[in-house]
């Protein structure tokens, strides 16, 4: 994932000001691009544990400062802990 990817980034690829390319993803994807842009980090993160990776080398290699960020998010996000992913 791109690390510098930000509303403000992605609005000047698209040529649109930022609140109108908000206004757009939401019409569009049906989220915000904020949340989007999490639930990429966190599906990185899923796929290096998938893989093999520790959760702090995945937490990491997706952009979050720590693990206990990761896995703070990822229980706000779904519901279970990050460590059930080392389980399956």
């Amino acid at each position: 994932m791109h690390p510098s990817l930000d509303l403000g980034n992605a609005a000047h690829i698209a040529c649109l000001s930022e609140s109108r390319f908000s206004h757009l993803f939401v019409a569009e994807v049906g989220l915000p691009f904020r949340t989007y842009i999490l639930w990429r980090r966190l599906m990185v993160a899923v796929h290096g544990i998938a893989a093999g990776a520790t959760l702090t080398d995945a937490a990491h290699n997706a952009g979050f400062a720590d693990s206990a960020q990761f896995s703070r998010t990822f229980l706000r996000m779904f519901g279970v802990p990050a460590s059930f992913l080392l389980m399956i």
